[in-house]
């Protein structure tokens, strides 16, 4: 046999020989339980773009996808409130008195937000379901009032990113809130 048929048949062999093992080419229970979640796609793919959610076992339980994902939104959090304040509140565009408020209160309740978070996780981790789903339901209503504080100065907020970028934070946090409450 010529060298390219000998890699051509090398190479066949290796894709025959994966396509028996499914662990390596299995998605894990991610997009099952991604289906049970108000925002099935953002679900799905905040753990194909994440370092973390793509090495999960394939027989991953709610319980461990949520904690992965706790982990991607808390990242998430830290940048949204990162951007808040160097991006709006210390930024170089002057802001009203009034939209500067709004930035403020939306930067706390995402800070509160990711307090929440934390304690949820440690409820997790502790297995007080009862708790671990109060944390998150108090985390989402953290991100709802942000969205509310900025809607309210929607039409004076000089970069509609930091907006957008806090509904995704609510709608990743639904997403856990959707996971925790099926976790038993």
């Amino acid at each position: 046999m010529n060298p390219i048929a000998n890699n051509v048949a090398l190479a066949l062999s290796f894709f025959i020989c994966l396509s028996f093992f499914p662990s390596l080419n299995a998605v894990p229970d991610i997009t099952k339980t991604c289906e049970q979640t108000k925002h099935k796609e953002l679900c799905i793919a905040s753990f194909k773009e994440s370092y973390i959610g793509r090495y999960l076992p394939d027989n991953a339980q709610p319980d461990l996808i949520a904690s992965i994902i706790i982990k991607i939104v808390v990242n998430n959090a830290s940048d949204v409130s990162r951007n808040l304040k160097t991006t709006v509140l210390e930024g170089p565009v002057p802001l009203t008195p009034e939209v500067r408020a709004k930035y403020g209160i939306c930067d706390h309740e995402v800070v509160s937000a990711m307090k929440e978070l934390d304690k949820a996780r440690t409820a997790m981790e502790s297995r007080n379901h009862k708790a671990e789903k109060f944390n998150m339901k108090a985390a989402v209503t953290n991100t709802e009032n942000c969205e509310n504080e900025l809607k309210q100065v929607e039409a004076q907020l000089p970069d509609k990113k930091q907006f957008d970028e806090v509904i995704m934070l609510k709608n990743l946090l639904e997403n856990v809130e959707d996971i925790v409450k099926t976790i038993k």
